[in-house]
């Protein structure tokens, strides 16, 4: 039997993250100057698009993901959808060189071949563009001690999740999604290493984000950064 990733996401999106989508509304507002518009913007695994809501009022924002009841929502605030499964494409539905910014948070661990898609990203992003690119970090100190237990690598808000059926397909450290980037050729103009960090660890904040920026394989939680092309 087929694998169809439709089906599979469907249900994982609806059993699983439907709720922590809505709880990352503006999440993305640091990484954009304010005001920003007239820029055509593209989001790849959008979801409903709730972290870059803001943007859609002053500019033409695209989402792209492969769940229709995601999209609807996404439809509904201003943005153009389009169903399409990242891991089996050829080509993004754009013309070279013609979209000012790429958004692709928490969407390169889901995919079989990363690099293809961010190979597109590099062909319809304009030369003076930049994208906004994040990947979750498995390997921080508390899931660390995890594997040292003898537990799973399986991320706290993906509690539902089970070792045999867990969405994550790619793991990263950050030297590894670094190479990944400059081999797609991209470089790396801000890293926000210290953002995203929500699991509640023990620490005053202050200390916890200079503790993911100095060491983020062990402090940050995820791995985001702006790049543009080489």
């Amino acid at each position: 039997m087929n694998f169809n990733a439709k089906t599979y996401y469907e249900g994982k999106y609806k059993e699983t993250q439907f709720e922590a989508d809505f709880s990352r509304k503006d999440r993305l507002r640091f990484c954009f100057e304010k005001g920003m518009k007239g820029k055509r913007i593209i989001s790849l695994g959008s979801g409903p698009g709730v972290d870059i809501e803001f943007l859609a009022t002053t500019n033409e924002v695209h989402a792209i993901d492969i769940s229709e009841e995601a999209l609807d929502i996404a439809g509904s605030k201003g943005m153009c959808t389009h169903i399409l499964d990242l891991n089996n494409i050829e080509q993004l539905p754009f013309e070279d060189q013609s979209v000012h910014v790429v958004i692709a948070t928490d969407i390169l661990e889901h995919l079989f071949d990363p690099s293809k898609v961010l190979i597109e990203v590099h062909r319809v992003l304009k030369d003076e563009g930049f994208a906004i690119l994040s990947v979750p970090n498995h390997f921080f100190w508390k899931m660390r001690i995890r594997i040292l237990l003898g537990k799973d690598i399986i991320l706290p808000f993906h509690k539902k999740a089970k070792q045999w059926d867990y969405c994550h397909i790619r793991f990263f450290t950050s030297k590894g999604f670094e190479e990944l980037l400059f081999n797609s050729g991209f470089q790396i103009s801000e890293k926000y290493y210290d953002q995203f960090i929500i699991v509640p660890r023990g620490l005053p904040q202050k200390l916890d984000r200079k503790l993911a920026r100095r060491f983020p394989d062990l402090f940050s939680m995820h791995f985001i950064v702006k790049v543009v092309k080489k």
